[in-house]
């Protein structure tokens, strides 16, 4: 009987390892993202990159209603794509608020932020358009001291996201040039 118990705590060990273990490689797996893309009133694109071919897909559900789930279609990513996945959002109802979750190779995989988006109000003939803020921004130079060039350095950090980030805007127009490139960047 001693024996059979600690089989099955080694088994129980090795499964949880194991587990760990899928669910590690799973985060390991996304190269960018995820993200919202355009939302319209009765879908929403999201969007996420791996870093090698993976099974992708999302699972949503109403921010007020979580006992309701609706998941997209599955997508392998592909090299001959950027590894990219572009799936659709497409049970969702206009002005409502959602949360969802990706999945790659069928293993949710957590995000230290919130994931969130929501559909486009139904406001025409209704109602007064929705209230909505944006930013504008423009000419981003990030330095890096390695391959700046000599004397004062000519641009700065991250203040300008950080920035951005405060004013918590609906959405952002990125003006003009969006990043200046060092010489070393150019062919990168």
């Amino acid at each position: 009987m001693k024996q059979l118990n600690m089989i099955t705590k080694k088994i129980r060990f090795a499964l949880t390892a194991f587990f760990i273990f899928i669910s590690l490689h799973a985060q390991d797996l996304i190269n960018s993202g995820p993200m919202v893309g355009y939302s319209t009133m009765q879908e929403v694109l999201l969007w996420v990159q791996t870093s090698e071919n993976a099974k992708v897909h999302f699972e949503y559900y109403e921010i007020d209603n979580p006992s309701i789930r609706f998941k997209t279609d599955e997508k392998i990513t592909e090299k001959k794509t950027a590894f990219v996945a572009k799936l659709i959002a497409d049970q969702v109802m206009p002005g409502k608020k959602y949360n969802y979750e990706i999945f790659i190779n069928d293993i949710k995989v957590f995000r230290d932020y919130e994931m969130e988006f929501q559909t486009q109000q139904l406001w025409k003939w209704r109602t007064d358009p929705p209230d909505f803020k944006f930013v504008i921004g423009s000419c981003s130079y990030v330095n890096e001291p390695k391959f700046d060039r000599p004397g004062e350095p000519y641009g700065s950090n991250f203040e300008i996201f950080n920035s951005i980030n405060k004013k918590n805007p609906d959405f952002m127009l990125w003006l003009g040039d969006n990043t200046y490139l060092r010489e070393s960047d150019w062919n990168s």
